[in-house]
């Protein structure tokens, strides 16, 4: 009997110190896995402070993108600006070169600029605008009529039109000129509808006269061109300062 209880307490001694030392070590265990989850804690804390500097400067990247992309459109378009003035310096240069030194030019009458434009108010009304000029060292008054022959499929057939033909827009006195040193002449056309224009041709007749021959200037433009231009495109010319010196009204003249 006392042989069994020393067993006993033998067995539980040895049972005591098994779950002692199991205690310890899950005790252990458990030091190192909280350890280790306040490591990653730290890290994960440090990834998000990582990460939070790196969408401070991403959004500073992208403001200053957003700004040097307004910098250089500004400057694209101030270029732009820049060179639409040295156009329109140019081709008043040109001008004024042609009116006052006409000897830079063959003798005659010149044709400086031609331009249609779409009445945007008017389904098939058009707009043009020609500046007559004339290329000579001792200028007399000029005078004379022009006529638009335009070239047109009209189901199918070609046929020819002039605008002195086409309505009321176009009337004598809109297609005569009278000046000695330029001309602008202004005016509206109306189109008849169905029809496709392919190539315009203008004409300018020169009256005789006792100082000049009868003269005829005709010059092609091909339709698309004429009518279909850039948005940023200028007119060929500036004349705003030289008009004033002209007659008022549809038409301008010195």
């Amino acid at each position: 009997m006392q042989r069994l209880r020393k067993h006993a307490i033998k067995w539980i001694t040895v049972s005591l110190i098994c779950l002692l030392l199991g205690f310890l070590l899950g005790k252990f265990k458990q030091d190192i896995l909280l350890d280790s989850l306040q490591l990653q804690e730290m890290e994960l804390d440090q990834l998000k402070d990582e990460k939070m500097v790196l969408s401070k400067q991403a959004a500073a990247y992208q403001a200053q993108l957003m700004i040097d992309e307004k910098i250089i459109a500004h400057l694209t378009h101030e270029n732009k600006k820049l060179h639409e003035n040295m156009d329109v310096a140019a081709n008043k240069l040109y001008f004024y070169e042609r009116v006052i030194a006409p000897e830079l030019e063959e003798k005659g009458i010149k044709v400086f600029s031609f331009t249609v434009t779409k009445n945007e108010d008017a389904d098939h009304e058009w707009e043009y605008e020609l500046v007559l000029m004339q290329a000579e060292k001792d200028r007399h008054l000029i005078t004379g009529t022009f006529d638009l022959l335009f070239s047109v499929f009209d189901e199918g057939e070609i046929t020819n039109m002039a605008l002195s033909e086409l309505n009321t827009f176009a009337d004598s006195e809109q297609l005569s000129f009278k000046f000695k040193y330029f001309q602008t002449l202004k005016g509206s056309f109306e189109l008849p509808k169905n029809i496709t224009v392919d190539e315009v041709t203008l004409q300018v007749d020169v009256n005789k006269s006792r100082r000049y021959k009868r003269q005829t200037l005709e010059q092609n433009y091909e339709w698309n061109s004429l009518t279909h231009q850039d948005d940023g495109d200028l007119p060929e010319y500036g004349l705003e300062d030289l008009t004033r010196l002209a007659i008022t009204g549809e038409m301008e003249s010195i």
